[in-house]
């Protein structure tokens, strides 16, 4: 008798490797920006702690602080409508809550839902 054995995948087989590889890094090229720019709008409320009297400015300013900001760091997902700030007794609270959507493959989207927020204390 003669014994057949497999010696790899057959063609299907690889097919679906590829196809499973692909599917991911076309996931992964399209979360990471996404998360590159939560990272940046964390990091412009946490430079908030080092702007001299910023529990004392008044809103207006504090807003034109934060969207300068993303100007400067080209953040795409924030406007001033999802930029909440309150002054309440020396301490400063910035919330941002915002919604990335980005197209996938048509037609699926893929959405990152954010809140941050961010107290400054008065020294």
């Amino acid at each position: 008798m003669i014994h057949n054995k497999q010696k790899g995948m057959t063609g299907i087989g690889w097919l679906t490797v590829l196809v499973l590889i692909g599917f991911f890094i076309l996931t992964g090229l399209k979360v990471i920006p996404i998360q590159l720019e939560a990272y940046k709008v964390r990091a412009a409320l946490e430079r908030l702690h080092q702007v001299p009297q910023v529990t004392k400015m008044p809103k207006s300013e504090v807003l034109s602080i934060l969207i300068k900001q993303f100007n400067i760091d080209d953040v795409k997902a924030v406007n001033k409508d999802n930029i909440h700030i309150k002054n309440e007794k020396g301490v400063l609270t910035v919330t941002i809550e915002y919604e990335h959507r980005t197209t996938f493959i048509k037609p699926y989207d893929i959405v990152g839902v954010f809140e941050e927020e961010v107290k400054v204390i008065a020294n």
